[in-house]
């Protein structure tokens, strides 16, 4: 009974918010509507808004391998949700510094954005949804203005009333990738693929349907499956998907052949990752890598199971790995970083990359509040030449907490990095280099290029919400400034992604009523 009052309360105060803020929007002239921000906001004294607890100079660049170009895939970084092939998070351009900074939102209501890529032009192009509605954007990266839409599938009205919550149905251009041809490749409601050309606003002005590929027959009848997940394969035309429930295959982009297995009892809630050798997919019970034949077939070259809950954590969609895959290093030597879901506390896996062993494992977190639903930030360290030095690192996020739409409840410690060092003997040694107290409530980043852990945090105070980018040390784990980005529910990233952006000096982050960017402005 309790849920269900807190659920209609959260519900009451959502539609409360959302007309609020449509009729603020409507008051206001202009193409570009920004999210107003808590009628408090006057009471958040001016100290408050830009918190600086080090000088700019305290961070540094971090001498990293970099993560290869993708030959079918957008440039790095801004190909996908987690920035390249390799589902890294890592960006080699610098995030804002917090220097003279500025914020630029836009809102339409409720609604925001699971994906934001960055075109050839550095334009972006994202997949809006809210609830129901589902289309294609491209924005302008200096003013968040829409040029260009493109609608897709809608999500069923049926869909509410059988209790599935648009933030757990991800077949739904949640996640989807943009290809080196400025094309997005979107899984849709329908259970199809759409390749989307993206315009470039001088010859051409509007989004234009390239292909579409039907797979609703591979996917498994009676239940709720679609294709989730789409990244193409490294060495050959074809695209790998998986479905929700367990359904693995290869979508030939020329003959729209398929061929496709299932893992049974298995369901895939996370997105995976493409190398040069394979698709490494990570199911609700075991990390995989995939290859495939002369033919497409999809081949298991090796399985590692972990262990995962007996029922859900609070905050969690799955009772199996919230993390997706991060793959580092090179195919030889790299590794792969994976989170369980064990109790009573999570594991920080480390597993190679060419057999699938596990070489190393951390326990994170307090025990039970010790969860997480987002991708580890990964790569290995490299010499001023770029040559591996066998020391990888891995920042993971607690997401534990009874979290109530739209209220997110995140416990300590929110943060910590883990580094795996690889011994003489080619033994590996994990360590804990630092854990943070600071509470993000969504996806977050590492900027290579200036050495800063970026998290999207709230304050509560005075009956409103302050919400904040909030820069972290890679070296340290301690925290270097704190933004002000807006007050009140407008502003709330319920858990969803960041992205800086490839030109340096911006962070981009979706909310449940729009997106908001903040950036370094040049003087």
């Amino acid at each position: 009974m309790k849920k269900k009052v807190q659920s209609y309360v959260a519900l009451a105060s959502l539609a409360i918010s959302a007309i609020c803020i449509l009729l603020i929007t409507k008051l206001r002239p202009g193409k570009t509507k920004p999210i107003p921000n808590c009628p408090l906001r006057f009471l958040v004294p001016e100290r408050d808004k830009l918190i600086r607890f080090h000088p700019q100079e305290f961070s540094k660049p971090i001498l990293h391998v970099k993560v290869p170009q993708h030959p079918y895939m957008a440039p790095n970084p801004g190909s996908n949700m987690h920035c390249d092939a390799y589902i890294s998070d890592t960006y080699e351009a610098s995030g804002p510094l917090g220097v003279n900074s500025e914020v630029i939102s836009r809102t339409e209501g409720f609604g925001g954005y699971g994906t934001i890529t960055f075109d050839s032009k550095r334009r972006l192009v994202g997949v809006y949804g809210n609830g129901m509605k589902l289309r294609l954007e491209l924005m302008n990266p200096d003013t968040l203005e829409i040029l260009a839409l493109y609608d897709l599938p809608p999500r069923h009205w049926t869909f509410f009333f059988r209790g599935v919550r648009p933030w757990e149905y991800l077949g739904a251009g949640m996640y989807f990738y943009l290809d080196h041809l400025d094309r997005a490749v979107v899984p849709t409601t329908k259970n199809t693929v759409q390749v989307v050309q993206a315009p470039d606003m001088v010859k051409s002005k509007k989004f234009e349907l390239v292909h579409e590929y039907d797979l609703a027959k591979y996917m498994v009848p009676g239940t709720d499956d679609s294709p989730a997940f789409v990244l193409p394969d490294w060495n050959s035309k074809y695209y790998w998907f998986a479905s929700v429930q367990g359904v693995v295959g290869t979508l030939h982009m020329d003959s729209g052949a398929v061929q496709h297995m299932r893992l049974q009892g298995e369901l895939v809630e996370n997105s995976f990752a493409v190398g040069e050798e394979g698709a490494f997919i990570i199911s609700d019970q075991a990390m995989y890598r995939f290859s495939h034949d002369s033919s497409g077939k999809p081949v298991i070259d090796w399985r590692t199971g972990y262990s995962k809950a007996a029922e859900r954590k609070a905050g969690l969609i799955s009772v199996g790995s919230g993390t997706s895959v991060t793959i580092t290093g090179t195919p030889k030597d790299g590794l792969i970083v994976i989170a369980d879901n064990a109790e009573p506390r999570i594991n920080l896996l480390f597993i190679k990359r060419s057999d699938g062993a596990i070489v190393c494992s951390m326990p994170l977190f307090e025990e039970g509040k010790s969860a997480t639903d987002l991708t580890a930030i990964a790569f290995e360290h490299a010499d001023a030449n770029g040559k591996g030095t066998g020391v990888f690192s891995a920042i993971v996020e607690n997401n534990w907490g009874p979290h109530t739409f739209p209220f997110s409840r995140c416990v300590e410690p929110g943060l910590t990095r883990v580094d795996a060092i690889r011994n003489k003997d080619g033994t590996y040694t994990c360590k804990e280099i630092w854990s943070t107290k600071e509470k993000s409530v969504g996806g977050f980043r590492l900027s290579l290029g200036n050495g800063l852990v970026y998290i999207y945090d709230r304050v509560v105070s005075c009956c409103k919400s302050k919400w904040y980018l909030t820069a972290i040390d890679f070296r340290t784990g301690e925290t270097v400034y704190k933004k002000l980005i807006g007050t009140g529910i407008g502003y709330n990233n319920w858990q969803g992604s960041l992205w800086l952006h490839p030109a340096g000096g911006t962070a981009i982050s979706t909310t449940i009523f729009g997106v908001v960017m903040v950036r370094d402005k040049v003087r």
